[in-house]
């Protein structure tokens, strides 16, 4: 186990941040701020009365569609260049004031466009309805914001390019197809991955896996959502749909994977990282359930990650505090999931992920746990 970790020192050391929703890690003064200033309609503007409504304060077990919900106020904003841009550029002020020194954003751009989310209704949120952004500015858009933030604070920052699941049904072949386009597009100027995301109990992932197999001769990884919600039995056929079909190099949250002697090795000998958020309030998603302990003893790729750390009310911090305490690890294990995130980024290039790796050997990681 080694040395024991407060939090404080947890929070000081050199973290990786590999899934992180924008829309659920903007801060609530920062969001009332451009909701006042763009015309963005909120239930209230006090900053403790919103809080409350904002973020996730229910117990475990919420049902999926109000938590969903949540992600609607930042979303309201995020549908204008002005705070699409501004949203981007905070959250690596807000990486760089936890010691995040590498990330990769998710963000869902048909949300923001010509594919808004079921649960979204324009006029609900908009004093007066927004034009609609282009797909490309949109990701231009937040790259340009993320870009601005990186130059001053030396944090790195990669982008994920979200499918929301109930887009095919809902929108057809080419809302799924745009986004694959999208991160093709912009493969050389920051955009990494692309997700699978949303209600995985009611769209499992086979539909999608030609979409995802347009990437693979391509920069382009697969990091699609997978074993997160569903029936035991559905969450294990996800997992292996996603690594078989899908061709995943990153699977989210991928709960029962520990109960599946098959897929654990197909994951070791693939080296697809598995991301885990502690504190995630989704149904299941608990650290009982997860068995991060037999996981790391197998050496399996899995890291700690935030999520939603602003709707969560849990930092990247805070997955780590919980992960560390529930099994009683201390540094020996800390360091072995940051390396482990460190060695499985989706880096832009050789380069980038050079000077990823030294910004962490300088800030404590051993050089012996990082990959070849």
């Amino acid at each position: 186990m080694g040395a024991t970790l407060t939090r404080d020192d947890i929070f000081k050391a050199p973290k990786i941040d590999l899934h992180r929703h924008l829309d659920g890690a903007i801060r609530p003064r920062h969001l009332i701020e451009l909701a006042q200033r763009l015309g963005v309609k909120l239930p209230t503007y006090d900053l403790a009365k919103f809080t409350k409504l904002y973020q996730i304060v229910e117990p475990k077990g919420m049902p999926i569609g109000k938590l969903f919900e949540r992600f609607a106020w930042a979303i309201a904003v995020m549908r204008t260049p002005q705070g699409l841009y501004q949203a981007a550029y905070e959250q690596v002020l807000d990486l760089a004031r936890e010691n995040i020194l590498y990330a990769e954003i998710r963000l869902a751009p048909g949300y923001l466009g010509v594919y808004p989310a079921p649960w979204y209704a324009p006029a609900v949120y908009e004093k007066n309805v927004f034009p609609t952004m282009t797909l490309d500015l949109i990701v231009e858009l937040v790259l340009d914001g993320l870009a601005r933030g990186m130059k001053e604070t030396g944090v790195t920052v990669n982008l994920t390019l979200c499918i929301p699941r109930e887009s095919l049904s809902m929108y057809g072949p080419k809302s799924v197809s745009d986004v694959v386009d999208l991160a093709l597009k912009f493969q050389d100027q920051g955009v990494v991955s692309i997700d699978l995301a949303c209600d995985e109990s009611s769209y499992p992932p086979l539909k999608y896996a030609e979409m995802f197999q347009r990437t693979l001769d391509s920069k382009i990884r697969r990091n699609p959502h997978a074993g997160e919600m569903g029936t035991h039995q559905s969450r294990l056929q996800n997992i292996q749909t996603c690594i078989e079909d899908l061709r995943a190099d990153g699977l989210g949250h991928a709960l029962p994977l520990y109960q599946s002697e098959c897929l654990m090795n197909l994951v070791r000998k693939r080296n697809i990282r598995i991301e885990r958020t502690p504190l995630s309030p989704v149904p299941g998603c608990s650290l009982k359930n997860g068995r991060l302990d037999k996981l790391l003893k197998r050496k399996i790729p899995v890291i700690i990650a935030s999520d939603a750390p602003v709707l969560m009310r849990a930092s990247l911090t805070d997955n780590f505090v919980a992960a560390l305490n529930y099994h009683g690890w201390g540094e020996k294990e800390f360091w072995q999931l940051t390396a482990n995130a460190v060695n499985t980024a989706f880096y832009r290039n050789a380069a980038q992920k050079k000077r990823v790796q030294q910004l962490f050997v300088k800030q404590g990681l051993s050089r012996s746990l990082l990959a070849k």
